[in-house]
């Protein structure tokens, strides 16, 4: 039984939610709130960027003009923009709502350009108009303030660029993934653009600017805030050799209520939206984007309804003298409202930043909640207090409270550090009065007092409980980026780093109690997904990074180890037992260097060598066995039945797989479980599964053999998957089943015994049909699916795993004969819905026969042998269906003759489709197969079911061709086919090409070639470079899709992956060293219905997070990866 019900693998089509709909705690209108300036697609600007400069690109059919309706007083317009395409490659949800009776029409001059050398004649560039939105005042505004915002926005759309950008990484609060967003410059000298910390992002991320005129320049993040929703990218300014950039400055106190204001940026994925609203408050409390996200706290936020929408993370606030007085964060899913970060922190940040130091920044693991005086009243506040206080500062309206203290934080009571007399710390609800003597009425105040003490003892003087006096409280200010997490472990697939503040805050748990897993990898042998604490591994705390690093070098590859841990948020820790891998992915400790803009990374070393085990000695297994032969003489009918059952019991073994890669059509996102039948205990076991749980031999196996879990090993792979495992592991009660000697007949009574979990599930049952021919759908992506195979149906399925029918009454030794293997099948339906279903399969004619090879091979051959056949999909019709097709009666009598023998209802078999595309042939096409062809005989032989068909093709298998017999428009026509080597289901090895995952041509891939495809487009002999996935992070995302095969890289044909290794070879320090256009990589690739398109992907400086690297078998078997950059 497949759990994850494959479909679409993991990787295969991005989606990256970026808006979570969450109400706001403590906001009186609970609105829902987002942070829709992140725009998560993958592209940002038109491909015809050689057209001229155009500041405002607004989506809209080819000729026709935009209509700007006048509400009100509102001036009204037309505008002929050039047509723009917009469209996100893969992406089908991305909306554009154009609204036009807030949109106003002006123009102004185009921004200013460097200087052009002398001599050199630029042409006259017409810029076209902009759109803005105009908020709605009730009139309009006077020619002399328009006139004042056209060159204010002229001069600032040169300072606003457009940040395109990949996280490679999950890390802390943020996912991997491609995005796009807004920044501005604030110093051009240095190079410093100011943005949001969540577009800065914690997470390691390679980001481009790009600016008004399309020039395009990298930036690197090299200060993003542990709390605040700022953060700073830094560029090369010799870089920009086009466009006079323009710093917009940072004026944090000129903000007030009713202040006109315009926000510039990159709104809905647009190049450049301008939103005009008005302020409506300074003091609002900040946004709440989920408890799983990255939320802001303990600061203000400005609120006002300019609409703002996915893209404009970190837009400018400008005001009319185009002074930035905010940074646009987020917004709400139900208004208008648009909320502003103040720039009062981001100052100070900024200074540090220009001087090259490190920003100072303190916290007492508390966050604080501003109170209104009307409230202070009812939490106890004295009305001599607030007489005091509001004597002190009419314009402040409240002061700060205690809302929540983090445990084990520097204000939580119950601290280590805590004094042993006098206050001992902060308790919710306490109002803070001063800080070192200084009064507090605002979160500036106090921040600017405990960002200068880090280290420091500090004294707060609060009211608590209605107390008229207040209370001194001592705390040591702790330093806020030692508690955020800076660097991660990647290992297994699996990315492990230190509880931020950030996730610790958001679920109340205490800082290092545990590691935090943000990437399941190898821990998907738990089912646990992500987000969950790691407290203990193999016996050993885990608290910190180190300590958890500690523990895994000294793991081997392979062992099994006990984990304690849990989701965050829960309070108690659950154990479960995890393998180490240390085959399919590398390990690496990744840290980050702030000055130089990046991620240095650390190899892990290779694992320590597996401890041999010591066997210990079953001496009462012969005599546990010797006795219960001896029971089975003088049972009871019953009795005797129960022990048959139980030694079913002993040959059926459940198998979990996991697929390290989605490879094949298969996803990497969850594991394969089935349950299959022992088939032989020697000279080799071997335990038959269906494929839908053993898709490929790229797996990490482990069996349940008896209550024993066992590692397994592929070794063939057809229509159904054989796996081995130590012979010296297995137990000894594992039985091998008695076979059926006579083939099940329709209506023959049986029982069908099942194995789910540890549950065996018998019922009695009936044989319904016989020989139908199993009819699997393409599946989208391709995945291998079982054609051609006959089946064994009963009339009442039951729900199990898997499972074997067998005759209904046990042997005189205690013993079932099977018949059938009850196996599980998947596909998908007409719609592309997954389905799935169980049926019967006949083990002498489909398993049996590949034992034989494997032992004759002692499991040393190859996974899919190589064989021959049509390259033709059968179906089966009704026999009347055949006769008003023009079948004899001769022949019809034939087909009822061999029907009856099974009870079977006669069904001939007809062409339903060809597997591989048609090679160019001289053959008269009407010599070859056509669709619904009825296939009278073969080499001779007349053929009456499906299962017949490989044995007639052996016989001429040395020949290389063979005879075909149909009934084409009532006529008998002998066709001489040629036999194809049949194209493997699951070719391995597979290279991974900067985080796309690269392998041969699989049969299932192959069929859903479109008939009109060139094979000098797709190779049809099962080479190709097929792309099966791309991962998410890699610069591949959103460029190379799966499901398409790469032509050329760079030019050069590529036609096996030896090829691309040549490439990458030859080229690759190019790719990795070189600047500009020099970074990146051309890729043509050709899809199912030969279509071609050519992208190019940006590798410079990804080397240390997507290689290339090949994944295969070693030496001795196993899996293994080696890197070739």
């Amino acid at each position: 039984m497949n759990t994850s019900k494959p479909g679409l693998p993991h990787n295969f089509q991005l989606y990256l939610p970026n808006q979570e709909e969450t109400q706001s705690p403590g906001s009186q209108d609970d609105k829902k709130i987002r942070r829709p300036s992140l725009n998560r697609i993958s592209s940002l600007l038109p491909p015809n960027a050689a057209q001229p400069p155009t500041p405002l690109l607004t989506p809209r059919p080819e000729g026709d003009e935009a209509k700007i309706s006048q509400p009100k007083k509102s001036i009204s317009s037309t505008i002929n923009a050039p047509p723009t395409p917009f469209e996100a490659p893969g992406h089908n949800n991305h909306k554009i709502d154009l609204q036009p009776t807030k949109t106003r029409i002006t123009e102004f001059p185009l921004p200013r350009q460097k200087t052009p050398p002398p001599k050199e004649k630029k042409p006259e560039v017409v810029l076209p108009e902009i759109q803005y939105n105009q908020p709605q005042t009730g009139a309009a505004a006077s020619a002399a303030l328009k006139d004042t915002w056209d060159r204010t926005l002229a001069r600032c759309i040169n300072g606003i660029v457009s940040i395109k950008a990949t996280s490679t990484r999950n890390f802390d609060t943020e996912g991997a993934g491609n995005y796009t967003a807004t920044g501005f410059v604030i110093d051009k000298k240095l190079g410093l653009i100011l943005s949001n910390r969540h577009v800065v992002n914690p997470a390691p991320i390679t980001a481009v600017a790009v600016f008004v005129n399309y020039e395009e320049v990298p930036i690197k993040p090299i200060y993003r805030d542990p709390i605040h929703d700022f953060g700073i990218f830094r560029y090369d300014p010799s870089k920009i050799r086009h466009i006079e950039v323009e710093e917009i400055e940072l004026c944090p106190n000129v903000a007030k209520v009713g202040e006109d204001i315009k926000v510039v940026g990159n709104d809905s994925g647009e190049k450049l939206s301008i939103l005009g609203s008005t302020l409506a408050r300074l003091d609002r409390e900040a946004p709440s984007y989920g408890i799983n996200s990255y939320n802001d706290f303990n600061t203000f936020y400005m609120q006002a309804a300019s609409g703002t929408s996915g893209g404009s993370s970190g837009s400018p606030v400008l005001n009319i003298l185009g002074q930035a007085i905010a940074l646009n964060a987020g917004g709400s899913n139900s208004s208008q409202s648009s909320f502003y970060l103040p720039l009062n922190r981001v100052v100070r940040a900024v200074e540090y930043v220009k001087r090259g130091e490190v920003v100072p920044r303190g916290t007492l693991q508390t966050e604080f909640m501003h109170h209104s005086y009307d409230e202070l009243r009812r939490m106890g506040l004295s009305e001599g207090v607030e007489a005091e206080c509001r004597a002190r500062n009419g314009e402040a309206h409240g002061l700060l409270a205690v809302s929540r203290v983090l445990r084990g934080g520097p204000a939580c009571p119950n601290r280590k550090s805590a004094p042993q007399e006098g206050v001992k710390g902060l308790e919710p609800g306490d109002i803070i009065y001063t800080c070192n003597g200084r009064y507090i009425t605002d979160f500036v105040g106090l921040w600017e007092i405990i960002d200068d003490a880090v280290g420091q003892e500090i004294v707060l003087e609060v009211f608590r409980n209605g107390n008229k006096e207040a209370l001194p409280v001592r705390l040591t200010v702790q330093d806020l980026h030692s508690i955020t997490p800076s660097r991660f472990l990647e290992i297994g697939g699996a990315v492990v780093h230190d509880l931020s503040y950030q996730v610790g805050r958001n679920h109340n748990v205490q800082l290092g109690s545990g590691v935090i897993c943000v990437a399941s990898g190898f821990f998907f042998w738990s089912s646990w997904k992500r987000d969950f604490l790691i407290t203990e591994l193999d016996g050993k705390p885990t608290r910190t990074l180190d300590e958890f690093i500690e523990v895994v070098r000294n793991i081997p590859d392979g062992v099994r180890v006990p984990m304690m841990c849990r989701y965050v948020g829960k309070t108690e820790n659950q154990h479960v037992m995890v393998d180490m891998d240390r085959h399919f992915f590398g390990a690496a400790i990744f840290t980050r260097d702030d000055k130089e803009g990046t991620w240095n990374k650390e190899e892990l070393e290779r694992p320590p060598p597996k401890k041999l085990e010591v066997e210990t000695e079953e001496e009462e297994d012969v005599e546990v066995t010797a006795d219960a032969e001896d029971e089975v003489e003088g049972m009871a009918g019953d009795e005797l039945e129960h022990k048959a059952i139980e030694n079913i019991r002993n040959s059926l073994v459940t198998i979990t797989s996991r697929l390290p890669y989605s490879v094949f059509g298969y996803t990497s996102s969850s594991d394969f479980t089935s349950v299959g039948i022992l088939v032989q205990k020697d000279p080799v076991p071997l335990v038959c599964f269906d494929r839908s749980s053993v898709p490929t031999d790229m797996l990490d196996i482990r069996l349940t053999v008896c209550n024993t879990q066992i590692p397994g090993r592929v070794v063939h792979l057809g229509d159904i998957a054989l796996v081995t495992f130590p012979k010296e592991k297995m137990p000894a009660e594992a039985t091998v089943p008695e076979w059926d000697d006579l083939p099940v007949k329709v209506h023959d009574k049986v029982k069908v015994v099942g194995l789910a979990n540890d549950y065996v599930t018998v019922k009695e049952n009936t044989i319904s049909s016989i020989g139908m021919n199993i009819n699997t759908w393409q599946c989208n992506p391709p995945r291998p699916r079982l054609i051609n195979v006959e089946d064994i149906n009963v009339l009442e399925r039951i729900s199990c795993w898997g499972g074997v029918i067998v005759r209904p009454t046990p042997t005189e030794e205690g013993k079932f004969k099977v018949s059938a293997y009850y196996m599980y099948v998947s596909s998908q339906d007409k719609s592309g819905e997954n389905s799935h279903w169980r049926q019967g399969l006949d083990i002498k004619r489909y398993v049996l026969p590949h034992v034989e090879r494997i032992n004759r091979e002692m499991a040393q051959g190859p996974i899919e042998p190589d064989r021959v056949d049509l390259g033709i999909e059968f179906a089966d019709i009704p026999l009347a269906y055949a006769k008003t097709m023009g079948l004899s009666k001769a022949r019809s009598d034939w087909y009822v003759k061999q029907a009856r023998a099974l009870r079977r209802v006669p069904r001939p078999l007809v062409v339903e489709t060809k597997l591989v595309p048609s090679r160019p042939s001289d053959v008269d096409a009407a010599l070859m197969p056509h669709i619904a062809d009825i296939v009278l005989e073969i080499n001779g032989s007349p053929i009456s079911r499906i299962s017949e068909l490989q044995s007639l093709l052996d016989k001429s298998k040395e020949s290389g061709e063979a005879t075909m017999t149909v009934l084409r428009n009532k006529k008998e026509l002998t066709l001489t086919l040629p036999l194809l080597p049949a194209i493997k289901t699951s070719p391995t090895p597979i290279l991974l090409f900067f985080g796309a995952i690269l392998h041969h041509t699989h049969a299932a891939a192959l069929e859903q070639i479109a008939p009109n495809t060139s094979t000098s487009q797709i190779p049809v002999d099962g080479t190709g470079v097929y792309i099966g996935g791309v991962s998410y992070g890699s610069p591949s995302l959103d460029k190379l899709r799966p499901t398409q095969w790469v032509r050329e890289i760079d030019g050069v044909k590529v036609n096996t992956l030896q090829d691309v290794e040549r490439v990458v070879l030859e080229r690759g320090h190019k790719w990795e060293e070189g600047e500009g256009d020099e970074g990146y990589v051309r890729v043509r690739m050709v899809g199912r219905k030969g279509v071609e398109s050519l992208v190019s992907v940006r590798v410079h400086g990804v080397k240390r997070f997507w290689g290339v690297q090949w994944v295969e078998k070693n030496a001795e078997g196993g899996w293994d990866w080696r890197k070739i950059m």
